[in-house]
């Protein structure tokens, strides 16, 4: 090869050595710069997502808390209802027997010196007596209400038919002389424990009794509605003195009255049994009336899965 083609040759190659080494340097500063921008932006990603991983351990921090002090607040309340059920259960048992001692001595006065007694002197030992059958029916529903959280369920299958005739068959005294007009269809099988949902229709019939007094004839209905696949729905229903519906929320409280004792007898303590018993059996109850319009109280059982 000539020198002078040589040395164009060399010239050319030059050229082009030099136009591949700027194109290299401005794709490395391209490169560097895309480098940096990813790396700015994977910078903010692991800030934003240790920001994330910060709030998040601090709210499961939080809650943590929450449910440690929750828990300790739930051990405190069911401290204190066990201890609270311990005392009603010991207070309710020891006032028994002083009780018993004081209602029989007073029948001894009334019955034994009623000759002697002036007028005066009789009412009072009438109010005696009065009053302690009325605190002996308190304590023996306060011993029910307790022994209703604290006693074992011992479910089986309970035949409602022959449980609310053995109900209404224990309360003949309060049906002896009266017209009542009852209403009892076809009653299911449920699974529950006999004993306490015995004491259930016991009082929801016995205050559909005593509720209904001033009729003539008293209608009182027990039935179930259709329900649900999961629960039973029953029913106790009167034609009764019925109650103010703007009360239903303080019906199931413990020592709740609507009416007048002097008309009506009670403690106020079977329809917070009534609830305790239902609650505890997986159901709920709720009642529906009108002031002289009668009354149903409703319960729902679980069906056996």
């Amino acid at each position: 090869m000539a020198p002078a083609n040589m040395q164009a040759t060399v010239s050319m190659l030059q050229e082009e050595l030099q136009a591949t080494n700027h194109e290299v340097m401005l794709l490395t500063l391209e490169l560097e710069q895309r480098v940096a921008e990813r790396t700015a932006e994977l910078s903010r990603a692991n800030r934003e997502l240790r920001e994330q991983v910060a709030v998040r351990m601090r709210g499961e921090q939080v809650i943590k808390s929450l449910n440690q002090d929750l828990e300790r607040r739930a051990e405190l309340l069911q401290a204190a209802n066990e201890e609270l059920e311990a005392f009603s259960y010991s207070v309710s048992h020891d006032l028994r027997n002083p009780l018993a001692r004081i209602l029989g001595f007073a029948e001894l006065i009334k019955n034994n010196s009623a000759a002697v007694l002036a007028e005066k002197d009789r009412q009072h030992v009438e109010k005696i007596c009065e009053a302690a059958t009325q605190m002996a029916a308190l304590i023996d529903d306060l011993l029910r209400f307790s022994r209703a959280a604290h006693a074992e369920l011992g479910m089986k299958e309970v035949d409602l038919n022959g449980l609310v005739a053995e109900a209404i068959a224990e309360l003949e005294h309060d049906i002896r002389g009266r017209n009542i007009v009852w209403k009892r269809p076809a009653l299911p099988v449920v699974s529950a424990d006999a004993s306490l949902l015995k004491q259930v229709f016991l009082n929801l019939i016995s205050n559909a009794l005593k509720y209904t007094r001033p009729r003539d004839p008293a209608e009182i209905e027990i039935g179930s509605l259709e329900g649900t696949s999961e629960a039973w729905v029953l029913f106790v229903r009167d034609n009764g003195v019925g109650f103010d519906p703007q009360q239903v929320t303080k019906l199931f409280g413990a020592f709740q009255r609507f009416h007048d004792k002097r008309e009506f007898e009670g403690t106020g303590v079977g329809l917070a049994n009534v609830r305790r018993v239902i609650l505890r059996h997986g159901g709920r109850v709720w009642a529906e009336a009108k002031p002289d319009a009668g009354a149903a109280f409703y319960l729902t059982l679980p069906r056996k899965s």
